[in-house]
């Protein structure tokens, strides 16, 4: 088992004399050390062990220790230090902000945008200067991938059920930091992805469903509709169509799989809760249809599923 809180090595604390920087550069050749960015690495056994995101935030950290001064970290790499999620594969590249003086002329592992930074922009976490959550937002919703601009900000607003994690950011915030921006290019586009946003999103899973829900036109679902029969409380649905009888959910496998996700239960006690709910549902007169990663990524295959259980496509929301 790898040790995810291995320290990376870094070439600038070696002595010199007795050659170690050249044996880090050697180790690296023969395989032993993993290169993470210049002048810093880590033992290859550990880097294979650790997930994308683990991996691109060593690589924000190797970064940041490696500058003469102090970078400010934007877009993803200030998206991976608050925890923010992506849909997909984080980048292989750091992103820093710089003011235009500065220049933007990316280079290595380091892309360089050119942008005005308010101090109210800038925040320090876990020792690194990043954008703040609602300025994070503000970029990444003016990039192309959009998916993971509405992923981020449903994450950020998200209000926990039951109070014991706050949101990371509010509305008002992003409103302000939006504000503060203009005028810019990709406003419009980021305005679509503000005014999409919601708190109720338990899950990337959920964002990208509801995304793609939009794009195929299906009637829009109410979110989070909570249930109850005369045993009391079912659950809360992800997406519920009452005109339907029809209620939706996104499962991904990490909810049967990942002991994390399953609060001490068996994986067979997961699946007999899920079938208990599903039956207390349909006494209701209620249907349920589920689905996975790969029909929620694909429009088409999300159509597909929600036209066979009733659903009309082609509507604007």
């Amino acid at each position: 088992m790898t040790d995810a809180t291995e320290p990376l090595l870094y070439a600038h604390d070696m002595d010199e004399v007795v050659g170690s920087r050249h044996r880090l550069a050697r180790d690296a050749v023969a395989g032993v050390l993993q290169r993470v960015s210049r002048g810093a690495y880590i033992d290859a056994a550990v880097w294979r062990g650790l997930r994308d995101r683990e991996r691109y935030r060593r690589l924000v950290q190797a970064v940041a220790e490696t500058r003469q001064s102090r970078p400010v970290f934007s877009f993803w790499s200030a998206a991976v230090v608050h925890g923010l999620p992506v849909v997909g594969a984080w980048p292989t590249v750091a992103h820093v902000s710089v003011g235009a003086a500065n220049g933007g002329r990316s280079s290595g592992h380091i892309v360089r945008h050119v942008a005005p930074l308010a101090e109210t922009d800038i925040v320090e976490v876990e020792g690194l200067l990043v954008t703040s959550v609602a300025r994070t937002l503000i970029d990444m919703a003016g990039l192309p991938a959009t998916l993971t601009a509405v992923a981020m900000a449903d994450r950020a607003l998200h209000i926990e059920r039951f109070g014991r994690t706050p949101p990371m950011t509010s509305r008002e915030a992003l409103e302000a930091a939006f504000a503060a921006r203009l005028p810019f290019r990709t406003r419009a586009r980021v305005r679509r992805v503000l005014d999409f946003a919601v708190e109720e999103a338990d899950s990337v899973l959920e964002s990208v469903s509801r995304f793609n829900m939009r794009v195929i036109g299906v009637p829009q679902p109410t979110l989070q509709h909570r249930f109850d029969d005369h045993l009391g409380l079912i659950g809360f649905s992800e997406f519920y169509w009452q005109d339907y009888k029809l209620v939706g959910e996104s499962d991904g496998r990490i909810k049967y799989l990942d002991p994390a996700y399953r609060n001490g239960r068996t994986l067979e006690r997961v699946l007999y809760d899920e079938k208990v709910r599903a039956d207390r549902l349909g006494s209701l007169g209620l249907r349920v249809s589920r689905w996975d990663w790969d029909t929620a990524l694909s429009p088409e295959a999300l159509r597909r599923h929600l036209a066979a259980e009733g659903l009309p496509t082609g509507q604007r929301w």
